[in-house]
């Protein structure tokens, strides 16, 4: 999988990019993984306390938001491409 974070995110991964060869068959499965790498820094940004997805972190799998389909439990193959967009302010 390739990963690609923006950001806030980007800051806390210290990378743009990177590819996961770990196999994860959803995308919850992938956030708890990254959040054990990166702390809880990451977690904040992508994961709520009771374990839910963040209201304002927008993660796309292949260009499509998990949101509008099966969110934490959307499955994941070896060949997608995953972006992770935490809430951005300004003006």
């Amino acid at each position: 999988m390739e990963l690609e974070y923006f950001a806030t995110l980007r800051e806390i991964t210290g990378r743009s990019n990177q590819t996961w060869n770990s196999n994860m068959e959803t995308v919850g499965d992938l956030l708890r993984e990254l959040s054990v790498r990166y702390g809880q820094d990451f977690k904040r940004w992508v994961l709520k306390e009771d374990g839910s997805l963040a209201q304002m972190c927008i993660i796309l799998v292949d260009g499509h938001d998990i949101r509008e389909s099966d969110g934490l439990a959307t499955r994941l193959h070896p060949e997608d491409s995953i972006c992770f967009f935490p809430p951005v302010a300004g003006g």
